[in-house]
């Protein structure tokens, strides 16, 4: 599937530039017609099918659905939302059928639902019938999968040409149900230009890298990772992830009262204790790290803050997690100030809002993370169930295949261990960190449910085994 995702305006250039040459909108809604028919061909044994359709191109979609549907014989009955029956006469029909085809509204709503349309809604959620969405579920808000009062919760999506950035956004792809795209005949040229990426390995496998004959330890990259002892083990859970994703060397650095603990349970990494703040800056500007983590199992202290700006001020490749953003709350420009591109920012929507409050009132999640990255200057990981990762450059990929399953103690850690450990091979930060959150989705999609964070690091291997497969595949078909 291709990765690149569309707003409504861009959509609307395609289509525009498909007319231009020839295409018409009867063609195009004849072909998405019958390609969400053949989308219940393929799931659906033949039984009562209810299409509503509403007063735009969607409503057209859905007036072919129910024709080539009574063509093949299907018992077919059309609703058209601008002549809508009562209420009590609707819920009969309901009843009676065993699918609906939801042609309401598609991706062109701009505005809340009307009270008719709502109650509508309602009755189609209540009902427990299977839902064929055309295009987007209606009431889903097509750039940001936000809810214009309420949606109809489809078992199944069908869209056109590419995926669009509200199918992949929570609460839009918790209602898409089944997402399909689906040609319809649109060429590839006429493609818009877009800064909006769903993520895949086909966006940066190209930049892993593989132990060579010629490495050592450091060569592979060597990431130093400040430890706390009021977490240990959030420290060694990402201490383990920068290992397993490629790293060389995984230095600690603590306290030196707090050394017993790590080098208690840091049994493949090199344990520092510092004595004073000249051994830590020795040690951060040391020629040898490639890479550094700091905040996992950290504390939102004055401490935790000066040592973020020690950090930054090296200059190198950084991830900034947990507690370093918090101990940032009301401090922004303090922040920024010392960020650049080589830096990665991994809040979850708490730590957003700590860091980037005047932001919080934008309900668009894409929005969100594309303003604070170009004004942080440094690459924004908006964690959740729908991850966004917003480079200062305007780039931004947004994740679909992390499970609900994830959301449990430890495993942003881990998160954060992978991109240190990818950043310390000299790896594009944009890059390392689009490729740490998949593979960290993909691992917990392997292991399922009773997932704990330490689970994750035994998938690393067979991942990273199956993406240098992938790899290889690729350079032989380029090579070709």
């Amino acid at each position: 599937m291709s990765q690149e995702l569309l707003t409504v305006e861009l959509m609307k250039m395609a289509e525009a530039k498909a007319i231009a040459i020839g295409i018409t909108e009867e063609d195009l809604m004849e072909r998405a017609g019958k390609a969400v028919v053949q989308v219940i061909f393929n799931q659906f044994s033949p039984r009562q099918v209810l299409v509503f359709c509403g007063p735009g191109k969607n409503g057209g979609d859905g007036q072919v659905v129910a024709r080539l549907l009574k063509a093949e014989g299907w018992p077919v009955k059309a609703i058209s939302t601008s002549n809508l029956p009562q209420i009590s006469e609707l819920e009969d029909v309901l009843q009676e059928v065993d699918l609906v085809v939801d042609g309401i509204f598609g991706t062109g709503l701009s505005q809340p639902l009307g009270r008719d349309i709502l109650s509508l809604v309602h009755l189609i959620n209540n009902s427990g019938k299977p839902v064929i969405a055309i295009d987007i579920p209606t009431g889903v808000e097509t750039n940001s999968g936000q809810c214009y009062g309420a949606a109809i919760k489809a078992s199944h999506t069908v869209t056109f040409f590419r995926g669009r950035v509200g199918h992949y956004l929570v609460p839009g792809r918790l209602l898409c149900g089944k997402l399909f795209v689906k040609d319809i005949g649109i060429a590839e040229s006429l493609l818009p230009q877009t800064s909006i990426f769903l993520n895949a390995p086909s966006l940066w496998v190209n930049s892993l890298k593989e132990p060579q004959p010629l490495d050592h330890k450091y060569s592979r990259g060597s990431c130093l990772i400040v430890g706390t002892g009021s977490m240990p083990g959030a420290v060694r859970l990402a201490s383990l992830a920068a290992r397993r994703i490629g790293a060389g060397l995984v230095r600690l650095m603590c306290k030196l009262e707090e050394y017993p603990i790590f080098a208690s349970i840091a049994w493949g990494d090199i344990v520092t204790s510092l004595g004073s703040a000249q051994e830590f800056l020795d040690w951060t500007f040391d020629g040898h790290s490639h890479s550094l983590l700091w905040g996992i199992g950290a504390l939102p202290h004055e401490s935790t803050r000066e040592q973020a700006i020690l950090l930054l001020e090296s200059k190198k490749p950084c991830v900034l997690d947990g507690g370093a953003l918090s101990s940032f709350e009301g401090r922004t420009l303090e922040l920024t100030r010392h960020l650049h591109e080589n830096v990665i920012l991994t809040p979850h929507e708490g730590e957003f809002h700590r860091l980037f409050p005047h932001l919080a009132f934008l309900k668009n999640k894409v929005e969100k993370a594309h303003k604070a990255a170009i004004e942080a200057g440094a690459i924004v990981v908006l964690k959740g169930y729908d991850t966004i990762i917003a480079s200062p450059k305007g780039g931004i990929i947004i994740n679909g295949n992390a499970p609900a399953t994830l959301s449990t103690a430890g495993t942003g850690d881990v998160l954060a261990g992978l991109m240190a450990g990818l950043l310390a091979q000299a790896i594009d930060p944009f890059q390392a960190a689009a490729a740490a959150v998949w593979i960290h989705g993909e691992a917990a999609n392997r292991i399922g449910l009773g997932l704990i964070a330490e689970d994750l690091l035994g998938e690393i291997p067979g991942i990273l085994q199956l993406l240098s497969t992938l790899r290889s595949e690729r350079s032989s078909f380029l090579c070709e």
